[in-house]
């Protein structure tokens, strides 16, 4: 527990220190907050309080957390530190999960700006019919978020082209997981397809919290949720597993 928070600290401290980083959880809320405000400023207030506060917030908290957090094995490789991380007695698997807790916590943060701008700026009215969803929803995907980064902090280990793979990903989870409109307006194959991200069961949760709903009507989503979170971790622990018989057999982990 101790080197999980001492590694969370130190990536608080030192991920913002990155202009590219700074650009992520500071200036990409306020643009996404202004741009989606506007799309939804003749909308319903609940729309506008769906897609344009938490619209804006959970795309910049996606970008910040996975992105960041799996850019962070390529970086340590840039700078050739990754195998003396890896070597570090402390274990590698607690480092890198003590970097993507220290990264999402500014990506929480990013949500607090682009409510607080979207808020001041339109003057338009948020609705929040059960604040117990929305903490639920928020603590949850928070938790998921986390776990799919670690999950991408495998891939990259393992793999050099996973970058790509990452940068293909990030607008499309925008739209597949009903981040920025309804999912409902997308093809009935790929709405199918957006039930195996867990943001899009995260995002059905703070719908609940905005329009209100019981609890039968929301427990579905928490357990999809949670059962999602709990598969993505079990697949980055056999994969740092993997991980270690790798570097053991090849000693490839420093080769850019």
């Amino acid at each position: 527990m101790s080197v999980l928070i001492a590694s969370a600290m130190q990536q608080f401290r030192t991920s913002i220190g990155r202009p590219m980083f700074r650009f992520c959880v500071l200036a990409q809320p306020v643009i996404f907050g202004l741009l989606l405000g506007m799309m939804y400023l003749e909308k319903s207030d609940m729309d506008f309080t769906l897609y344009a506060v938490f619209g804006s917030g959970l795309s910049t908290f996606w970008s910040s957390i996975c992105f960041s957090s799996a850019s962070d094995i390529h970086r340590e490789r840039w700078y050739g530190t990754l195998e003396t991380i890896y070597a570090a007695p402390a274990g590698f698997k607690w480092i890198v999960l003590g970097k993507i807790i220290g990264n999402s916590i500014w990506g929480f943060l990013s949500i607090c700006i682009s409510f607080s701008v979207v808020t001041l700026v339109f003057q338009k009215q948020i609705i929040i019919s059960n604040f117990l969803w929305l903490a639920i929803g928020l603590v949850l995907m928070t938790l998921s978020l986390i776990a799919i980064g670690y999950l991408f902090a495998a891939l990259f280990t393992l793999s050099r082209n996973a970058r790509v793979l990452m940068n293909f990903m990030e607008y499309p989870v925008y739209i597949l997981c009903g981040i920025l409109f309804p999912i409902e307006q997308l093809p009935e194959l790929l709405r199918y397809f957006a039930y195996a991200f867990s943001p899009t069961w995260a995002v059905k949760i703070i719908h609940y919290a905005v329009w209100g709903g019981t609890w039968n009507e929301v427990a579905p989503y928490v357990g999809g949720l949670l059962i999602l979170t709990l598969f993505y971790l079990l697949i980055s622990v056999v994969m740092f597993s993997r991980i270690d018989v790798k570097c053991r057999v090849e000693a490839t982990l420093e080769v850019y």
